[in-house]
């Protein structure tokens, strides 16, 4: 009888603990968090759930104190954080991007605390974690409605006409490593993904077919002679960027330079390009970069709108405030 009553007991605290009123103290740690933050909180309510952050500004300003009025009281932990910092918070759960698992899984299960894992790296993979997120939070309802915002978005794009074969597109983020090179996203990346569900061509696919960003020079940028480049910068206006990029005398004679297709990846607190929540933003800006002629009837300004208003139930004041002054990169294509 007794056994049975601690199997009881034991299955009714597991219960507790997974259900959604027991998700009280979150805590959002590790690399790549501003992903993991941002996914967090398209769902109303969870950021006062939230009890600390780990460092969430990749050089352009932190989006979340923007949108939540506490963000300022909340600790800011280091995002190579080891598992005593955060048990010392007594969080309900931990909520990492899946790369973590590897460096803090084992510690956090043998201190008995839960997480959630996002891998946040495709719209496939989007769709599964915004669910998860839903079902941890008892906001089904919501994840269906986020996803069917990016969905019919894609839909949209993928219907409209396109003139012509697909461009050659290189998308490269500015280096800080080495003078003279850029890097590469992975082909499995949203970066790549992107580009080609936006119908280009990703030239260097090929070439990159690892797990992280990878180095190309100018003569190889120059033998691949791309039609357009898109030009990553997460720490400053990616104008900068692009106009040192389509300055480099090696790449003078390729077609993007030739003829002025050379782009700063639009941004605002964050660039669009990354699997963050704005990676349909980044989307769409991509469209229209390849695909002029199919949007003379409609603005990105107003889908940037229409996109923090649903999101995160920004109103057109708040969007004016915040959102609007950051748009920077070659937004306005």
């Amino acid at each position: 009888m007794k056994r049975y009553k601690f199997a009881f007991l034991f299955m009714f605290s597991l219960l507790l603990l997974t259900s959604p009123s027991a998700q009280n103290r979150l805590v959002l740690g590790g690399r790549a968090v501003i992903m993991v933050a941002d996914a967090v909180y398209l769902f109303p309510g969870a950021g006062e759930k939230v009890l600390a952050i780990a460092g969430a500004d990749q050089g352009l300003g932190s989006f979340l104190s923007a949108i939540d009025p506490g963000y300022g009281k909340k600790p800011v932990l280091d995002r190579s954080a080891g598992v005593e910092t955060y048990a010392a918070l007594k969080p309900d759960r931990i909520i990492l991007k899946s790369a973590m698992k590897k460096n803090l899984g084992a510690g956090l299960d043998a201190l008995g605390i839960p997480q959630l894992y996002l891998n946040l790296e495709t719209p496939e993979d989007y769709f599964m974690d915004i669910r998860s997120l839903g079902n941890l939070f008892g906001m089904e309802k919501r994840a269906e409605s986020v996803i069917g915002f990016y969905q019919k978005k894609l839909d949209w794009l993928k219907a409209l006409p396109r003139q012509g074969r697909a461009p050659k597109v290189l998308l490269v983020q500015a280096s800080s490593s080495q003078e003279g090179t850029w890097d590469l996203p992975p082909a499995s990346w949203m970066q790549t993904r992107l580009v080609e569900i936006a119908g280009g061509e990703a030239i260097w696919k090929e070439a990159n077919p690892g797990s992280g960003w990878a180095a190309v020079n100018a003569e190889q940028i120059a033998a691949w002679n791309p039609e357009v480049i898109l030009v990553v910068d997460y720490r400053k206006d990616s104008r900068i960027a692009a106009k040192a990029l389509a300055s480099t005398s090696a790449l003078a004679a390729t077609q993007a330079v030739k003829k002025a297709r050379v782009f700063g990846f639009a941004q605002d607190f964050y660039s669009w390009d990354q699997p963050d929540a704005r990676w349909i933003l980044g989307l769409e800006w991509i469209h229209r970069v390849l695909w002029p002629e199919s949007h003379s009837s409609d603005s990105m300004l107003d889908s940037t709108r229409e996109f923090f208003s649903f999101m995160y139930s920004m109103t057109p004041e708040a969007y004016s405030k915040t959102i609007l002054p950051r748009l920077s990169g070659d937004f306005d294509r």
